[in-house]
Formats: C-alpha cells, sequence, structure tokens
C-alpha cells in the first residue's frame, strides 16, 4: 500500500508540478477554495475574464483572493498555452520577462502570432495560461466536457501520455509533415512548433575558457564542486532531461551520473529563471538549462557563454525539447485549432517565435537571427514515445537521490 501510495504521488507531480498537500489539511487549503469556486463559475458561461498584467499560470489573485479564469466566450476556439513556473501572463510558453531585468515588459511571441492569426482568419482566440503539467491535468479532468480547443506543451513526452490515454485528436496536413518525423506524432496528434535545446550555460568570470566543459558527464568531476545548478522537475524540460538519459543510458548509469552531480553538490533549484539569473550574477559558475535563456541573460548584459554539449561524433547529443500543439479532443471547435495548427507553421509564424523568442525553427527555411538552426545541433536521439513510457520511473528515480527533484 505504501508503494501504492508513493506511485499516486510521483504521478500527481508529474501532472501537477507539485506535491499533494497533507490529506488532513487539503480542504483548508487556499488552492483547493479557488478550485470550487471555479466549478461554480463555469456554470456562468456568459462571464470571462481578461488577463491583467500580473496574472499568474493557473490563478490570480484579485482583492486578496484566488480568482481562476473561466472559458472563453461561447463560439470562440480556447488555446492552452503552457508556461513555466510563475511566470507573468506576457510569456505563455517561452523565457521573455521571466525576471526581464531591464523591466521593459516586451509583449512575448506568442501574441503577435495569435493576433495575425486573427487578423487573416477572423477568428478570435481566447488564452488560457498554465503550466504544462497542470493544463495537462485540467484535460483529463474535463475529458466529459473539454473546455479548451488546442494545447500548446513545453516539451513532448507530456502530449504522448495524453495521446495513450485518448485525450487528443490527430491533425496531419502538409503543413504538419514540413515538421521533421522526430518533432512530430507518428500517431499524429500532435506537432512541434519551435524546439530548445538543452544547454551548458556558464559564467565566463568564473570559467576560463580552458575549463569550459563539452560534456555534462565532465561536470561530475570534483573541480565543479558546489557551482553547478539545474531547475528541479517541476520544470518539465528537466524531467525530459534526465528520462532522455535513462531511455539511452540506462536507469543504472544515470543513477551513477547522478549520484556524481550530486556528490558535486548539485543546487536544485525552483526553475530555469533562477539557473540563469543565478549563473549571470555569478552565483554558480555552471547551470543546466534551454537554449532561450542564454540569449536572454546576454539581453540582459550578463556575463554568460554557452556549450552545446556532447557534440563530437558518436557523442550523447543533446535533447531538443518541442514546443508541441495538439487538438484536444471532443473540442468545440476543431476547425479553427486545425487552422490555428497550420498557421502557426508558416514561416511568417515561424519567424516570430525564432526572432522574438529565440526558439529553434522546425521548419525548413526559417533562420534566426539568435537560436543556432536545427540542422547545425547534433541531437539526442531520443523519441517522445521513450520519454512518456519511462517518465514515471525517472520521476521515482531521482527522488529517491533527492527529494527536492
Amino acid at each position: 500500500m505504501r508503494g501504492d501510495h508513493r506511485v499516486r504521488e510521483l504521478r500527481h507531480r508529474a501532472f501537477t508540478g507539485r506535491s499533494r498537500p497533507a490529506a488532513r489539511v487539503h480542504h483548508h487549503h487556499a488552492q483547493a477554495r479557488a478550485l470550487r469556486s471555479l466549478q461554480q463559475v463555469q456554470e456562468l458561461r456568459g462571464i470571462y475574464y481578461g488577463l491583467p498584467i500580473q496574472i499568474r499560470c493557473q490563478f490570480y489573485f484579485q482583492n486578496g483572493r484566488a480568482v481562476w479564469r473561466p472559458h472563453s466566450r461561447p463560439g470562440w476556439p480556447v488555446a492552452l498555452i503552457a508556461c513555466r513556473r510563475g511566470r507573468p501572463a506576457g510569456d505563455l510558453f517561452g523565457p521573455q520577462g521571466e525576471g526581464d531585468q531591464a523591466g521593459r515588459g516586451r509583449v512575448h511571441a506568442i501574441k503577435p502570432v495569435v493576433d495575425a492569426f486573427t487578423q487573416q482568419t477572423g477568428i478570435q482566440v481566447d488564452l488560457k495560461v498554465g503550466k504544462t503539467s497542470g493544463l495537462a491535468n485540467e484535460i483529463r479532468m474535463e475529458k466529459a466536457r473539454p473546455l479548451g480547443d488546442l494545447y500548446i506543451s513545453t516539451e513532448s513526452g507530456i502530449v504522448e501520455i495524453l495521446t495513450k490515454d485518448g485525450l487528443l485528436d490527430p491533425y496531419q496536413s502538409a503543413a504538419t509533415k514540413a515538421v521533421p518525423a522526430d518533432f512530430r506524432s507518428v500517431a499524429g496528434t500532435w506537432t512541434g512548433i519551435s524546439g530548445r535545446a538543452r544547454i551548458i550555460l556558464y559564467n565566463t568570470n568564473l570559467v576560463p575558457e580552458k575549463d569550459v566543459p563539452t560534456s555534462i558527464f565532465d561536470l561530475t568531476n570534483p573541480k565543479w564542486k558546489g557551482k553547478l545548478a539545474i531547475a528541479g522537475t517541476r520544470e518539465r524540460t528537466t524531467l525530459a532531461w534526465a528520462t532522455a538519459l535513462v531511455a539511452l543510458k540506462g536507469e543504472a548509469f544515470t543513477r551513477d551520473y547522478l549520484k556524481g552531480l550530486h556528490a558535486n553538490d548539485l543546487k536544485i533549484l525552483t526553475d530555469n529563471t533562477e539557473v540563469w539569473q543565478g549563473v549571470g550574477r555569478g552565483e554558480f559558475a555552471i547551470g543546466l538549462t534551454n537554449s532561450p535563456n542564454y540569449y536572454l541573460a546576454r539581453q540582459n548584459n550578463l556575463p554568460v557563454g554557452v556549450v552545446y554539449p556532447d557534440q563530437d561524433k558518436g557523442a550523447f547529443g543533446t535533447p531538443i525539447n518541442p514546443n508541441a500543439v495538439a487538438v484536444i479532443k471532443g473540442a468545440a471547435n476543431p476547425e479553427a485549432a486545425r487552422k490555428f495548427i497550420d498557421f502557426v507553421l508558416s514561416p511568417a509564424a515561424q519567424r516570430i517565435l525564432a526572432t522574438q523568442d529565440y526558439e529553434i525553427p522546425l521548419v525548413a527555411g526559417v533562420n534566426s537571427s539568435a537560436a543556432l538552426p536545427l540542422q547545425s545541433i547534433k541531437r539526442t536521439a531520443v523519441k517522445a514515445q521513450q520519454l512518456a513510457d519511462l517518465e514515471e520511473a525517472t520521476l521515482t528515480l531521482l527522488t529517491s537521490l533527492n527529494p527536492n527533484w
């Protein structure tokens, strides 16, 4: 029974991004009260909230109370856009504004994409912002009566899980088939729209050029003791990275490697924002994070360098996590959702994602002035299906080594 409880807890964390509160206090938990309020509000079909400037993932606070955003106006397609933990509404699934030290309040790249789509098609889009795992959990709970039409996640493992659960509708077109096969579902249920590579970010004032590591496996060297940082698995790209290790190197190898990182006093932080800011400020010499965060740190004039690790012939390569788009099964507006998918894969929309969000374009012929082109990066040869199948075992492994994961 204890083992069954542990598995349920790990599954809860995988989908919600947080630990389950203790049963005896759950009823009085503020978020539980917000959920009960949401269940009542959802019956008021004509009422909706706009997106205030400081809306946070899942819910925001109004007059001291947690307020959940109800579903859209009837007839409007609803896009569930995943964001990382603690991100304001201006940053739907990329790094812009995530602790933006310059305070410029930049509009995130998805907003001009949505605006351009509406201008071209006349279709209004209502966005609901949340964590990848939290929104996936909502899709599960709303299976009998979906409130969303379209889902965009920050990595592919979770959309494979939703595919296995029968919660996504297949859609294939000339536009989706232009995306490399590695970044779309075999079943046709999801398609990558842009990507982020896993990188080594280092502080150029703390790491001499001759000592810059070129492999993630170099980081177990004792000279990096107390100098390493990574985001925990509430950032699903961290979980996907660890799962790729299990898939391609095996659980025993991965366990030993992670033990080596922990022996070097690896610091597990809340999210990738803390990683790139901590490295930039000199709190850590090295951080494992995602490629857009290098450009964001440079934009903030921080002394950082970047390594795309394990690029030699026969080496592990580096995972590239796609932002994946999918039509929710039972969506009220499936045609509009499909039109959005084709639009976001158009050259014009891809250029917006590449130039404003530092994402790696997945459609051939679209170049970014910042991010490296896809064909120049040696990718880790892991499949999304492997990430889905091994996710729970990987989470169990990680938390057995350190509960902070």
